[in-house]
């Protein structure tokens, strides 16, 4: 017992201090052994580990303190010992992100009008995957992990319950596994959205990513950590009844907000009302309002108000430091997002900002790199930052 007690705890300094070098390197060993609260013989038995699974470089020597003595050796994360795959599945398009372990991007492809089922599903994520393994650089722990990002409800790395596709309970993880021999993770991509923006807002400690896509969900960080619930559906607030008895929704209910306010509802109600049911984007959308068309700047005006309850119903439950809003439709026409500004009136919102993610449509498969390198190196948390993800 005592060995392996010794054991857990020497691993858990050992996490902690790579989890120190990659939050705030190049550092020395004094450095990290003041930082972490460790004394100094056992910071250098550690980092020689590091340095022998080849994740740490001693990258030069820095400079003295005032009290003179021997310069120290600074230490770095060695960010390129692996390769990150995370995919992002849409209902009707895919997209997936190569990256290194600190984020940087390697390469990224957006595929979208294509119709996305668990027929195809299964061969379009191999398709990339082999793309990916033939196209990657070298590197010492080669693809680490691929990381999915689903449109629907996961837990424990299992589909429950996808309404716009039929994915549920198909068990791609098993799957994909077997094929690859690779580590593979699913989550949903509210989530993955949200654990992005802790990635880069770690100052925060509590904080909501409101997805708008397909469907309408809420990632949830509460303590730094993801909000689950019981079975995997909190956050699933675009399921929240706005119209009793109104349309049918997949989940079984009458009237929920993502029948009418999702960005999937708004193409087609913007499709009805202009382009006789034809195929419509959000580009079109903003082309219509800076035309001044009554009846789409009502629709607009319609959504705004019932996104901001919805918004308003996630801060008086969870009451967090900051909403990020994760919207095409919203980084299209940004004054919607004044719009549903205007609409939240509550004083118990007066603090809280609501503002638009600057992370764009990358959000989710940042998310689900995070996921992926965090698994890999089994450490706590991790920090990007966005001259990482944009000066690879």
């Amino acid at each position: 017992m005592e060995t392996t007690d010794k054991y857990t705890i020497r691993k858990q300094n050992e996490l902690v201090i790579l989890e120190e070098i990659i939050k705030s390197g190049p550092l020395s060993r004094a450095e990290l052994a003041k930082i972490c609260g460790l004394n100094k013989a056992t910071v250098s038995e550690i980092v020689k580990t590091l340095i022998d699974r080849k994740l740490v470089t001693e990258t030069g020597i820095g400079t003295s303190t005032q009290a003179g003595g021997r310069r120290p050796i600074i230490l770095q994360f060695i960010a390129k010992a692996g390769i990150s795959i995370s995919i992002d599945v849409g209902y009707n398009y895919i997209a997936f992100m190569l990256t290194y372990l600190d984020g940087s991007i390697i390469q990224e492809h957006y595929q979208e009008n294509i119709k996305i089922d668990r027929h195809n599903v299964c061969n379009s994520i191999l398709d990339i995957y082999r793309l990916c393994k033939e196209q990657a650089p070298p590197t010492e722990y080669g693809i680490i992990g691929i990381a999915i990002a689903i449109h629907g409800v996961t837990l424990d790395n299992e589909i429950i319950f996808t309404p716009y596709y039929d994915l549920n309970k198909l068990n791609l993880v098993e799957i994909i596994e077997k094929e690859t021999g690779i580590p593979v993770l699913i989550e949903n991509e509210a989530n993955l959205s949200a654990i992005a923006e802790l990635a880069y807002h770690s100052h925060f400690s509590n904080l909501v990513s409101i997805s708008i896509h397909s469907g309408i969900g809420a990632g949830i960080i509460l303590d730094k950590e993801l909000h689950y619930g019981k079975n995997g559906y909190a956050g699933e607030i675009g399921h929240t009844i706005l119209f009793p008895g109104g349309k049918a929704c997949p989940c079984g209910n009458r009237g929920c907000l993502e029948q009418y306010y999702s960005e999937k509802a708004i193409l087609e109600r913007f499709s009805l009302l202009n382009w006789e049911g034809h195929q419509s984007s959000f580009h079109q959308i903003a082309q219509a309002v800076e035309q001044n068309n009554e009846e789409t700047i009502k629709l607009l005006k319609e959504t705004a108000k019932y996104i901001s309850i919805a918004i308003n119903n996630v801060n008086n439950t969870y009451n967090p430091d900051v909403i990020f809003l994760n919207s095409e439709l919203i980084r299209t026409i940004p004054s919607l997002l004044e719009t549903i500004k205007e609409e939240l009136t509550c004083f118990m919102i007066d603090d809280i900002e609501v503002t638009s993610s600057s992370l764009g449509n990358r959000a989710i498969l940042i998310g689900a790199t995070y996921l992926n390198i965090q698994h890999f190196l089994g450490i706590k948390s991790l920090y990007f930052s966005k001259e990482q993800i944009y000066n690879n």
